[in-house]
């Protein structure tokens, strides 16, 4: 499979939510680094973040619109949409679309490393974080 399919193929399985093909894209050992959810590793630490986010969202849909692939790392530029579950009471039914990149390394054909970027700060008004909300958060982000 070449790079482009598997991060068709990665974002298909996440749009499924279907837990063993998604994990099936990544090595044992691999880093997903998610704007939200922090830092992630390997396997087990990869189904707990995937759990979590099927929980506290639904009807995703995650689509990859320009993939340049070699055999040791691809780059996506992206769509990303979801609706807020109840698991999160302040956004409960707050529809969020998003776009971004992220950056993927590849290593015998799975995802290795996983990170991206977004626009947190529009992310969070969709989920009806007050202006004085956001600006705590974003503020966290801050480099020191």
């Amino acid at each position: 499979m070449s790079g482009s399919d598997l991060i068709q193929e990665f974002a298909a399985a996440f749009n499924r939510q279907d837990l063993p093909a998604l994990l099936g894209c990544f090595t044992e050992d691999a880093v997903y680094h998610d704007t939200f959810y922090g830092r992630h590793a390997g396997h087990t630490g990869l189904k707990s973040l995937f759990e979590r986010m099927f929980k506290d969202g639904r009807d995703y849909t995650w689509t990859m619109h320009v993939v340049v692939a070699d055999a040791l790392r691809a780059a996506a530029e992206w769509s990303f949409s979801y609706t807020a579950t109840d698991a999160i009471p302040r956004s409960a039914g707050r529809k969020v679309r998003i776009s971004g990149m992220s950056l993927f390394e590849l290593k015998g054909g799975k995802i290795a490393n996983y990170r991206e970027c977004m626009d947190m700060g529009l992310a969070l008004l969709q989920l009806g974080f007050t202006p004085e909300s956001l600006a705590k958060v974003l503020s966290r982000r801050l480099p020191a």
